[in-house]
């Protein structure tokens, strides 16, 4: 009898942080997928505080032309919108998924721009990494592939 009753009430602990996991994992995913679409509309409307407030120190994005952009580069960039801004930002096929505290997505991206003074226009396919801090995400770094 006293077998019985540990067995059933390791079953309900056992329910129970499955579902406090569960709740867990989907209010992380939630909240990850508003900072990707939070990111992009960052960075395709050049809003360089949001840039400085949510991507890590070390953050370095892998571009579509082969060259790495550091967190310095893209606040910089973002506060010379005269040589820096899209007229076209349409992201589509997203992709999320987080594991432990990393966020990893993945997207399609078609765009329309004025980077660094020179007319750029591609659809590209990216993947972006992210951790939670606390209750927040920071960007960790991301990469773009051209694809047509």
């Amino acid at each position: 009898m006293k077998k019985e009753i540990l067995i059933s009430v390791c079953a309900i602990c056992l329910c129970v942080a499955g579902l406090a996991a569960q709740n867990h994992s989907s209010s992380s995913k939630a909240s990850f997928d508003k900072f990707v679409e939070e990111s992009n509309k960052a960075q395709s409307s050049n809003d360089a505080k949001w840039l400085q407030a949510n991507l890590a120190d070390t953050y370095v994005e892998g571009t579509s032309f082969g060259t790495w952009i550091p967190k310095s580069q893209l606040i910089k960039d973002a506060n010379d919108s005269a040589n820096n801004k899209f007229t076209k930002s349409d992201i589509s096929d997203v992709q999320t998924e987080v594991v432990g505290n990393v966020g990893l997505a993945r997207f399609k991206e078609s765009y329309d721009a004025i980077i660094e003074g020179q007319h750029r226009a591609r659809t590209i396919i990216c993947s972006m990494t992210a951790e939670k801090q606390g209750s927040s995400w920071k960007g960790l770094s991301m990469h773009c592939s051209k694809i047509e």
